[in-house]
């Protein structure tokens, strides 16, 4: 079982192979200085090593060259290959996980390009290349900013007055999404202690450079802002800075090309030192002394350790501090820099094993923390792509297996969490008149989606902040909720299909213009599934019959009292709220399958 990862930059492009069965890498292939007469191939795995020179006019070209050296003289089975994982730097806020690719999710992409117009081209023309030499092969898009998704507001919003993040989406995404997960993955692996026991900081430092705060397996914070601007001190990007200085140098004259240019290219390490943009050389001037090399250094580990530091408080205290990337990975200088001082989060460097670990000669992990520091400073060798390829197989090959066990049919899951469907005037009250809500991401069924604005629930005893809303607006407003959101509001909500609101009891909706007092409208939502005429004909059902379907794995289960509702515009689907998820360890990437009609 063959995979493929493609890393698609403006003149790269990037290729590794892997046996997924194993999770082996079999090949490396790269192609720089795309457009250029003396592009350089290089192609490594097997028994193949190539490394030449040559005309490479375009990433299409590019592709076509590593695809036939990788399969000519190379380890690549095109038979065997299951999929292609593209590396996307911007999903925005529509899309947030590993999703096939087709013309809706193409286009998605290029509208993200306004917040990523050095990258999602690129990758855009990546995927396309592949599209053309690969078709039949399922292509999947992975986001560097899906790991970062759920954000909380306090952490993603910009003091930007509101309706600028409503309007225009401008607000802190994040990016080396992969890399931080790598990282919480191998840190709890390591440690034996499960994510959701973790307070973990992960500083991914090569060219670019992030820091994430991450609690229970999950990001919670971030360097990296609507681009990889923002953060830390980079190899050619500054990381934080003024809002005024660009604008500044605009109205002194510099063009916004050129600004855009200084800022992406010609910054940090390169533009403090004078001397390069690779910490290599800079560290090797700032060992024989060289001021502005010094001076650069200085500037790149403060701006670290004062993100340790706020994200060790964003955490309330610290398990570990994980390092990874070139630098994290090789520079004792620099791991011995950000730890120092931090004994009063528990951090303890041994510098002996420290000092001794540049690279981690075949090493995933490496702790060069003392023994007894409460606190452990880790080292790991991050693989952003196999962490590509891991979501790449849990989206194609699990499911597609899934669906080979489950002889009567399978059924995609949708986990669905609290929310409010909103009547006009309703929303008019809680927002203002006339007030048109902004789609934050579409959801499973056409035409609906995710709202950016959230109400807070108001109950008898208890208040759930932020809750979603999804459009389009409805006749009458309804609340779906969980059980275990019912006891904390204090509300008990029938068991009911949706729009069946007689009888429910109601609570306050609380918005940023007013609130509503609802006498009734609040319910525990029927788990049902959505399908199309040609499903229900395939599963021999009809509209308004409840059927039973099976849950397998650790927690096996059959669930009825499932209904069907079938419309032309349905795309199969079934709903469970998050108390039933939970009970049954399904998610939202999880199938069921067909059981019959429930007699």
């Amino acid at each position: 079982m063959q995979l493929l990862v493609l890393n698609a930059g403006s003149t790269s492009l990037k290729v590794t192979l892997y046996e997924m069965d194993t999770e082996t890498r079999l090949a490396r292939a790269t192609v720089e200085r795309i457009g250029k007469p003396d592009a350089r191939v290089r192609v490594r795995g097997g028994a193949l090593e190539l490394d030449v020179t040559e005309s490479i006019p375009d990433v299409s070209a590019a592709l076509a060259r590593l695809l036939d050296a990788l399969t000519a003289g190379g380890p690549l089975d095109p038979s065997a290959l299951v999929a292609v994982g593209h590396r996307v730097v911007h999903g925005g806020e529509e899309l947030i996980a590993p999703v096939r690719i087709d013309e809706a999710v193409k286009a998605a992409i290029a509208r993200h390009a306004r917040y990523a117009p050095l990258h999602n081209p690129a990758n855009l023309a990546g995927i396309e290349a592949a599209q053309a030499r690969l078709p039949g092969v399922p292509q999947v898009a992975v986001f560097d900013t899906a790991f970062h998704a759920d954000l909380p507001e306090a952490a993603f919003l910009y003091g930007l007055p509101y309706e600028v993040y409503l309007q225009h989406g401008i607000r802190r995404y994040g990016f080396h999404g992969p890399s931080h997960a790598y990282m919480a993955q191998s840190a709890s692996e390591f440690l034996g202690i499960e994510p959701r026991r973790l307070r973990l900081v992960t500083i991914h430092l090569g060219g670019g450079a992030s820091i994430a705060a991450i609690e229970g397996g999950r990001s919670v914070d971030v360097s990296m802002g609507m681009t990889p601007l923002e953060g830390l001190l980079m190899g050619t990007r500054p990381g934080d800075l003024d809002p005024a200085v660009p604008l500044l140098l605009a109205r002194e004259g510099r063009s916004l090309d050129d600004i855009e240019t200084m800022l992406n290219k010609e910054s940090g390490l390169r533009g403090l030192s004078g001397i390069s943009d690779d910490f290599r050389e800079v560290e090797a001037a700032a060992t024989a002394g060289d001021p502005r090399a010094l001076r650069a250094i200085d500037v790149f580990i403060h701006r670290i350790r004062k993100y340790v530091g706020a994200y060790a408080a964003v955490l309330g205290g610290l398990d570990a501090i994980v390092f990874t990337g070139g630098i994290g990975e090789n520079s004792a200088r620099v791991r011995a820099a950000v730890t120092e001082g931090l004994v009063h989060l528990g951090v303890a460097l041994d510098r002996e094993v420290n000092d001794a670990t540049h690279g981690l000669d075949g090493k995933f992990v490496v702790d060069v923390s003392t023994r007894h520091a409460p606190t452990r400073v880790l080292v790991v060798q991050t693989d952003e792509e196999k962490m590509i390829a891991r979501d790449v197989v849990r989206l194609v090959v699990g499911p597609h297996a899934a669906r080979t066990k489950l002889a009567g049919g399978a059924i995609p899951i949708g986990v669905s969490v609290r929310h409010v469907h909103l009547s006009r005037a309703h929303c008019d009250a809680l927002f203002g008149p006339g007030y048109e809500l902004t789609m934050r991401r579409p959801v499973t069924q056409p035409g609906q989606f995710v709202c950016r604005e959230t109400v807070d629930l108001v109950g008898p005893k208890g208040t759930i902040a932020r809750v979603a809303i999804i459009n389009p607006l409805r006749k009458e407003t309804q609340v779906e909720v969980a059980k275990t959101d019912a006891v904390t509001l204090g509300v008990q909500p029938p068991l009911r299909e949706s729009g069946k609101l007689e009888g429910t009891p109601g609570l306050v909706l609380r918005g940023p213009h007013g609130e509503v007092a609802l006498d009734h409208g609040v319910i525990l939502a029927q788990r049902h599934v959505h399908m199309s005429p040609d499903d229900a004909t395939r599963f021999g059902v009809a509209d308004g019959q409840t059927i039973k379907v099976r849950v397998e794995g650790d927690r096996e289960a059959v669930l009825g009292d499932v209904l069907v509702r079938v419309r032309h515009d349905f795309t199969l689907d079934m709903h469970i709220d998050t108390d039933e998820a939970n009970a049954t360890a399904l998610t939202s990437d999880s199938v069921v399958g067909f059981e019959g009609v429930q007699r």
